[in-house]
Parts: structure tokens; C-alpha cells; sequence
């Protein structure tokens, strides 16, 4: 049994000001992201291992962040969004020294999982928060905004990783993450106040666990699928969906579950879920694989791979305000059609063009205003749709699509290149069989994104868009989803 708490009207900071203030969170955990993929050569130097094993400096944190993120958002829901997020900036900020100081590999990705436990805690209410304090008619524009953040994150990543990495080492990369995050601690508390709170009777605390032990099966189970047997890849997969049966039984005789069964099943949440796992899975080739082919196979430094993987989050930056003033008058499932199909086009791009730079930068911005235009709409259609005393759950969900699309896409790219490199290495040079096979990865994956756009389409029409309709509509179209 819950309900929100009877507190006193909480004056709303401006859109501008409220966005200024979460971004801290954005900048932190996405620079972080980004700044890791282009050391992760050096990475691989440093430590003596191979892709497959330097890929958990990215997977355990991806992993993590999304195994923990429905819990922190509850949290956020219970204990207040404020609070939670502030304490996830400082769990990142000690993460990201033990980071900096990690003598091996084991303990550097040991230290990135608890890095993943502040991020997550400031993505899951860092959108809830925005959505708090917005409304139909603004939240577009401020969640546009938000896409601008997350964009110039990712885009001084690469820029600030290759500079600082190629000057200092990796461990610098992580460093650059303390004075960011103290001053992102004061303003937050400045500028944000502290939203209602649910009360519960009790903590679905056994519900807890079993989502997050779900959600950590599953992605392992991906992570391991190329360097185990198949026999072994359907136990782990029957382990999770084991798992994933128990929680949701759990949840439907709990009076205040983690994730409440209704919002699963509402076809405006997981059509929206489900589309933006798979259009982020698309993009990891991009962001994975191209780094490292441009170091290993086009002798690029660090410094100028930094300088190609900006063009994909200036793209983004240029976008995002539009994408989201245009969410705010056409349907999402026009909106996310039209960004999804603009990835694809990229995505073809980009894989034809292998290894002219020019044209592959050309691919890269068309598949960076797609995925612009998909994401600031879904995004707005996920929070509009999202009851008020769950947006840290929804909120939650929403960046768990992104980070499960991540780790997903991670694990697959990795086994999909493996496997089309190691043959086309019998007949062709390092350099073809490198670009060939980089070229086939990207068009395989974008088979996943032609699926997002058919379950896109599915999603109903969210409270927004309902309102909009109904001058035109007859009243009893207010009840349609």
C-alpha cells in the first residue's frame, strides 16, 4: 500500500535552470562512457589482454548500471529524487579515484561496477526530476535539452579521453571526474528542491533482488555467449528467465512492487522500451568497433580518433532542441519512424563507406540526427506516460534501455565481428579483413533497428498526444492507450 506524501506546493525551478542542474549527472556518468572507449587500446597495451577480455572495462559498468537502475529509482520515488541523485554523484566521484588508482584489470573493473552504482543513481533521477518539475507543454523542449548535455558529454569524451590518455595515461581519464563532480554536488543542491515522496508499508526488498539478479543473468549470458558452448548460453538463459518468472509473480501479489506489473504492460512503455534497446544496439559498432579499427588498421592517434567520434554527438547537440520542440506537435509514432529509418540509412552509409573518412563522417551524421530524432520523442512519450508515483521507476526503465542496448550491443558486437574477421583473415589482409568485417558487422545490426521500427509502431497515443486529438475527437477517444 502507497501513496504520495501530502507535502506543501514545491516551487519549480525555470526549465534552463532545472536542466543545468541534472546535467551534472549526464555529463559525469556519459563523458565517463566515452572517455573509456577511445582509451581502450591503450587499455589493452597496458594490461596485456584482447578485446574480448578489455570489453568489461565497458561491459561491467554497463552491466551494473543497468542491473541497479529500477532499484535506485524506487529509491527515488521512496526516499526523494534529490537525495538519491546527490549520493550517486558522490559514489561515482570515490569510484572514479579507486578507478584511477587500479593496479590490474580485475580490480580496475571491480571499481568501474561501483562507478555503475552512482551512475545509476543519477540517471534514474535525473530524468524522473525533469520530468517532476515540467509539463506536457515544456517537457519536450527541457528532455531536447537534456539530449544536448548528453551529446557535448559524449562529445568531449573522446576529445578529453585521446588528449589526456596520449599525455598523462588512462588513469587521468578517470581523475577528470572529481572536480566535475564536486561542483555538480553544489549546484544541485542549489538550484533543485527536494520532490514528494512515496510511502510505502513495506520494501519489496526480495523483489530487488531477483530484478536485479534477472537483469545481471541475462546481460552475463549475453557478455559470455562467444567463448562458451552453446549448452551452456541456453542454462544461463533458463536461469534468467527462471528468474524473471519468480519476480513477476512476486510483483503481482506485492501491495508496493519494485515495478509495478501495469506499467510493463502498457504497450506506450514497452513498445517505447523495447525499440530503444534495440536502435542503441545499432550503435555500438560505431562507437566500439570504429575506434579502435581507425587506431589499429588506419594508424590514427588517439587525439584524432577523439576528433571522428565527436561528429556523431555534435550531430546530436544540433538535433536534440528540435527533435524535442518537434515532440511536443506530431505523434511519437511518426516521430520515431522517421528517426529510425534516418538510422538505418546512416548505419548503410557508414558500412559502404569503409574506409573513406569523409563519406563515413557523412554516414555518421545521418545516423546521428536519426537516433535524435528517435530518442528525444520516445523519451518524451515514456515520462508523459508515466505515473506520477513511478517516474523514477519509468525514468529507470527509459535509461535502462539505453545501457541494456549498450551491454547488449557490446557483447553481440563483439561476437559478430569476431566471427567475420576470423574468416575473411584466411583470404585477405589485416587491413581488408578489418574493414570488411567492420563493414558486415554494421549492416547486421541493422536488422535491429527495421524491428524497432515495426514495434514502435505499436505504442498507443500517450497523454499528450491524447490531449492534443481531443478538440477534434469525440470524448469518448479520451480512454484510448
Amino acid at each position: 500500500m502507497q501513496q504520495v506524501s501530502s507535502r506543501t506546493h514545491i516551487a519549480a525551478p525555470g526549465p534552463y535552470r532545472l536542466v543545468a542542474a541534472t546535467s551534472f549527472g549526464v555529463l559525469l556518468s556519459a563523458m565517463d562512457s566515452s572517455i573509456v572507449n577511445v582509451s581502450l587500446a591503450t587499455m589493452e597495451v597496458s594490461f596485456g589482454v584482447g578485446l574480448l577480455e578489455i570489453q568489461w572495462v565497458v561491459l561491467a559498468y554497463l552491466l551494473i548500471l543497468t542491473s541497479s537502475m529500477p532499484l535506485t529509482g524506487k529509491f527515488g520515488d521512496r526516499f526523494g529524487k534529490k537525495r538519491v541523485f546527490q549520493a550517486g554523484m558522490a559514489v561515482f566521484v570515490g569510484g572514479s579515484l579507486a578507478c584511477a588508482l587500479s593496479p590490474s584489470l580485475v580490480v580496475l573493473v571491480t571499481c568501474r561496477g561501483l562507478q555503475a552504482v552512482g551512475a545509476s543513481m543519477m540517471a534514474a533521477n535525473g530524468l524522473a526530476i525533469v520530468t517532476y518539475f515540467t509539463t506536457n507543454e515544456n517537457r519536450g523542449r527541457a528532455i531536447g535539452m537534456n539530449s544536448v548535455v548528453l551529446a557535448a558529454a559524449l562529445g568531449l569524451g573522446p576529445v578529453i579521453g585521446g588528449i589526456l590518455s596520449q599525455n598523462f595515461g588512462w588513469p587521468s581519464i578517470f581523475l577528470i571526474n572529481l572536480p566535475l563532480g564536486a561542483i555538480g554536488f553544489l549546484v544541485v543542491a542549489r538550484v533543485i528542491p527536494e520532490t514528494e515522496r512515496v510511502h510505502e508499508v513495506r520494501f519489496d526488498s526480495v523483489g530487488a533482488v531477483l530484478f536485479f539478479l534477472a537483469l545481471l543473468i541475462f546481460i552475463h549470458a549475453i557478455s559470455v555467449s562467444s567463448s562458451v558452448s552453446v549448452i551452456q548460453s541456453l542454462i544461463h538463459l533458463a536461469a534468467g528467465l527462471t528468474v524473471s518468472v519468480v519476480f513477476i509473480l512476486r510483483e503481482r501479489g506485492f501491495s508496493s512492487p519494485i515495478i509495478p506489473v501495469s506499467v510493463l504492460v502498457d504497450r506506450r512503455i514497452s513498445t517505447g522500451i523495447v525499440s530503444s534497446i534495440l536502435s542503441y544496439m545499432a550503435l555500438v559498432p560505431v562507437s566500439l568497433l570504429i575506434p579502435l579499427w581507425l587506431q589499429e588498421a588506419m594508424d590514427l592517434t588517439q587525439s584524432q580518433t577523439g576528433l571522428f567520434l565527436t561528429v556523431h554527438p555534435i550531430t546530436i547537440s544540433v538535433t536534440g532542441p528540435l527533435a524535442g520542440l518537434l515532440s511536443e506537435r506530431i505523434d511519437t509514432r511518426i516521430q520515431s519512424g522517421l528517426g529510425l529509418g534516418l538510422e538505418i540509412v546512416g548505419l548503410v552509409i557508414i558500412a559502404l563507406a569503409v574506409p573513406n573518412l569523409p563519406l563515413m563522417v557523412a554516414g555518421v551524421i545521418v545516423m546521428g540526427t536519426g537516433l535524435s530524432v528517435f530518442s528525444v520523442s520516445n523519451g518524451n512519450s515514456l515520462m508523459t506516460s508515466a505515473p506520477r508515483n513511478y517516474m523514477g521507476v519509468v525514468s529507470a526503465l527509459t535509461n535502462i534501455s539505453r545501457t541494456a542496448g549498450f551491454s547488449a550491443g557490446t557483447a553481440m558486437t563483439s561476437a559478430v565481428f569476431t566471427m567475420y574477421f576470423l574468416g575473411l583473415s584466411q583470404s585477405l589482409q589485416f587491413f581488408e579483413a578489418y574493414g570488411t568485417g567492420l563493414s558486415w558487422t554494421i549492416l547486421t545490426f541493422c536488422i535491429l533497428v527495421a524491428v524497432a521500427i515495426v514495434i514502435s509502431s505499436l505504442r498507443g497515443l500517450n497523454p499528450a498526444e491524447i490531449e492534443r486529438r481531443r478538440p477534434q475527437s469525440d470524448s469518448s477517444r479520451t480512454g484510448e492507450a
